[in-house]
Formats: structure tokens, sequence, C-alpha cells
């Protein structure tokens, strides 16, 4: 239901986007100042990486003020945005930039305070703010940046899972943990990593196939509609309702989780009261495009 009225506003449906963006930065905020940062644990990527070089400023040299956590954060994710300009594409880099400089101004303004003296509590809350805010950005069309674009770049490569990818990238931020501050506090790092993969992997399940049918009287606005958002195969079968004995063609289409949303609103768009019943798909063989083989018959038909 929301899905449709968003496809019927698009400034609606542009609100809904920055609410995920203020949503997901004030919960990697949060996470990094109340906390990673008091707590003595460290985050995963480029945010990890960026606490190791604060601490290691104001434990060895005489300019441990010079820098604020958030502020290399963002520095050190600039070539990592241009990364993603080049092989993501521009959209999604301009949504990342948002988050990551939304991101910036909240750990600036919120202030590091210890919520909790438990290292143990400190690590699984900081990962399931990390992992809810990085799931919602990747499942909308963006991320927060850091390890999360080069993960992302190599699942369309390798089709592996974005969560199980940042922890394996990870492993340099804990080993460098346990050298500079604490090989318990190292492990507590992992258990943090951890939940934020579990968390990231329950949201963001782009390579679950789904097969939707679709039951509406306008089979050639919905086929048009969906044609213009999505690059998949669409077979019209055949049917009768079973108490009117009404004959209304069905569309078949088998599409990845990451395309449901748009597929949801092209729907929408060209019929609000079709009835749409999605399943999903445990194998598929034959023809089926990933997102670099669509993103080039988009190039092709531009």
């Amino acid at each position: 239901m929301i899905k449709k009225v968003l496809s019927q506003y698009p400034a609606l449906n542009i609100l809904s986007q920055f609410f995920i963006i203020l949503f997901s930065a004030l919960c990697f905020a949060v996470s990094l100042n109340m906390f990673l940062i008091p707590g003595d644990i460290y985050s995963g990527g480029v945010t990890g990486i960026s606490q190791l070089i604060t601490y290691s400023l104001k434990q060895f040299t005489p300019f441990g003020n010079i820098i604020q956590t958030g502020t290399l954060n963002f520095l050190l994710n600039i070539p990592l945005l241009i990364l993603s300009y080049m092989k993501l594409g521009r959209r999604f880099t301009i949504l990342t930039v948002v988050v990551v400089a939304i991101m910036t101004g909240f750990t600036l303004i919120i202030p590091v305070q210890q919520v909790s003296a438990n290292p143990l509590l400190n690590g699984i809350v900081a990962g399931a703010l990390n992992g809810l805010g990085g799931g919602l950005t990747i499942k909308f069309g963006m991320s927060a940046g850091g390890i999360d674009i080069i993960a992302l770049v190599i699942n369309r490569l390798v089709q592996i899972n974005v969560g199980s990818l940042s922890l394996l990238i990870n492993s340099v931020v804990i080993v460098g943990a346990g050298i500079l501050y604490s090989w318990e506090f190292a492990l507590y790092t992992l258990i943090s990593m951890y939940v934020t993969s579990r968390v990231v992997n329950s949201i963001h399940t782009n390579e679950q196939r789904l097969t939707a049918f679709i039951v509406t009287d306008k089979e050639d606005e919905v086929v048009k509609s969906i044609y213009d958002r999505i690059h998949r195969g669409i077979t019209i079968l055949d049917g009768r309702g079973g108490y009117s004995k009404k004959t209304r063609n069905t569309l078949m289409i088998v599409i990845n989780r990451y395309e449901l949303y748009d597929l949801e609103m092209a729907i929408g768009e060209a019929d609000i009261h079709a009835f749409v019943n999605i399943i999903q798909s445990t194998r598929v063989n034959g023809n089926y495009l990933n997102r670099d083989q669509q993103n080039k018959l988009k190039q092709n038909k531009t």
C-alpha cells in the first residue's frame, strides 16, 4: 500500500528516501559516539580505520586532537566515492555522498559519551545499529560509503553476500585493534562486526530470486511500465477468474530481491488495482541477466 502511494506521488518518494538517509546516518553516529569510541571498540571498514588512526595520533603523537574520527572518515571516503561513481553509478554515488556528509555532521553534533561500561553490550548494540543503518541504505540504493562500496563492487562480480564480504575485509581492523589496543577488545570488535554482518544480510537480500504473478486489466500499460524500470523477460499467461469467469491475463516475471521495489513502483504507476503475488524462487536456470548485463542494456537503449 505504501509503495503504491509513493508511486503516485514522487515528492513523497523523495521524502521517504531522505528520511531513510537521516535515520541511517543517525544510527551510524549514535553507534560511533555512544558505543564504539567510549567502549574502546572499533567499527568496521573505513570508520574503524579512522578510529585506529585517531587513536594512534592521540597515543603516539602530540597531534591527538588535530582531527576527529567523523571528519577523517569523510576524507578517507573520497577515493572510494570516486570508485563508486565509476562502478556503481551516478545516482548511487550522489545518495552515498549525502549519507556520508549527514553522518559526519551527526558525529560532530552528538557528544562522545558512554552509555554502558559493558564492552560486550557496547559491541552488540553498536553492531546492530551499524547493521540497521547499512542494510537500509543498501536496500534503498545507496550506502554509507567505505567498505560497503568495495563489498558491493565485489558482490556484483562474484555474487557473495555483502555482509560476509564486509566481515572478511574488516579482518585488518580487528588485527589493528588487537595490536594497538587490546586483543580482548579486538574480540569484542569481532563480535560487533559479526552482528553488523548478520543484520545487513537480513535486510539486504539482493541474491534472492523472486517470482511475481501479476493479474491486471491493464496488461499493456503494466508491461510497458515494468520494461521502463526493469530489464527482465515477462511471460503472459492466459487466465480466467474462477468466480467472475472473466478472461484476464496474468504476467509472470522473475526478479532479484533488489528489483522488488522498482517492480512494485512500476505496477502501482500503471494499475493501482492490480493483484500481485510474489513468491521466492529456489533456483533459476536459463538466460537470467545480472545487474551489469542489465546496465549494458540500459546504456545501449540510451
